[in-house]
């Protein structure tokens, strides 16, 4: 039998989730691959002297997991959404134990906070205990769906065998109707969506220095930091966003400088595909990507979009654009976001599992 884990109760209860996760869930249904729930709870504590109920928690999600393994049976196949929802500790030893018993499992990687966190930002102690996790639990899995070619070498400098990564290639974006066919010119302002928040993406502060109009959608945004070049447009949920992406180009770009992407999230975008690319395709607007990020082969690949080297760029790069380029490029996005929209990637990294 096939399953993938659900960590949370049928009625919802524990496991909300993002659109990413929830997309992995619908397409892995589509391939008559079971749900398999997992009741654990988060138990994060924020009050210092309530942390001992913290670490309690953890040590209950590790007895929950081991029980509701027990009841699998040798040669089932489990999907895990990496990284888990709620912490469980000594994960890697509750896997190993397991495949003793002939279970094979599959881990569907979202994120990796060994190649996101950085010892300025979140602290020596946290970058060197995520690295270790990130390293103990992942050898232990049979197979990885990593992201791309990129995050793939750094899952082999970590000791896995290159056969055992699958590359996804590009996040799917499923969606329940056909967004609003939006009318796109390539002088049309250039959109931003995501978390705009100066932790994750203060480079929008100076964005007010480009000759250039941006779309601003998203949470975090300090609207104190735009110019008259800038128009934030507020925030929508997930799905209902595609229908409100009025633009030229979708950017790809965090970090704190237009110069190029720095820092943590900005230089994640060498291993990480990141989820807005497969918004900005689904909604068939091309999209621009730092030339460094591993998503620029993929746009090169399937002629999707322009690649830079920073945001000053962007001007030039635009107008040298010709009208039958930018329509070529515009409909090859519509062509991808097609297939992101009927889950086409995981199916192809599944199909290439079994094989």
């Amino acid at each position: 039998m096939k399953y993938f884990i659900v960590e949370g109760t049928p009625e919802g209860k524990y496991n909300a989730s993002s659109k990413a996760r929830n997309d992995v869930e619908t397409i892995l249904k589509s391939q008559k691959i079971k749900q398999f729930y997992i009741e654990t709870k988060k138990g994060v504590q924020k009050n210092k002297l309530m942390k001992w109920k913290q670490i309690l928690q953890y040590l209950k999600n590790s007895r929950i997991w081991c029980k509701e393994l027990k009841k699998l049976k040798k040669d089932d196949i489990v999907y895990i959404q990496y990284p888990l929802l709620n912490t469980t500790l000594l994960f890697n030893k509750i896997i190993r134990k397991f495949k003793k018993r002939g279970i094979i499992f599959i881990s569907i990687i979202h994120d990796m906070d060994s190649l996101r966190y950085k010892p300025e930002n979140q602290g020596k102690f946290l970058c060197a205990r995520v690295k270790r996790e990130d390293k103990k639990i992942l050898l232990e899995m049979n197979k990885i769906i990593a992201h791309n070619e990129s995050m793939k070498k750094e899952l082999i400098k970590y000791g896995n065998e290159s056969e055992k990564i699958i590359c996804l290639d590009i996040f799917d974006y499923l969606v329940s109707k056909e967004p609003k066919e939006l009318k796109r010119n390539k002088k049309d302002p250039i959109v931003i969506a995501g978390n705009l928040s100066s932790e994750k993406a203060n480079y929008l502060s100076k964005l007010k220095e480009l000759n250039i109009r941006f779309n601003l959608f998203g949470v975090g945004y300090n609207e104190k930091n735009g110019g008259k070049n800038i128009n934030y447009k507020g925030k929508f949920l997930p799905e209902e966003l595609l229908n409100y992406l009025e633009g030229s180009f979708g950017l790809v770009w965090d970090g704190q400088s237009i110069e190029k992407c720095e820092g943590g999230f900005g230089e994640y975008l060498k291993y990480n595909n990141p989820h807005k690319a497969s918004l900005y395709l689904t909604a068939g607007m091309p999209i621009i990507v730092w030339s460094h990020s591993a998503l620029a082969n993929f746009v090169l690949d399937n002629k999707i979009g322009i690649i830079i080297n920073n945001l000053g760029e962007l001007d030039k790069k635009i107008n040298n654009l010709s009208d039958k380029e930018y329509r070529d490029m515009k409909k090859n996005a519509e062509k991808i976001g097609k297939r992101l929209k009927e889950g086409y990637y995981l199916k192809k990294a599944i199909k290439a599992i079994v094989e």
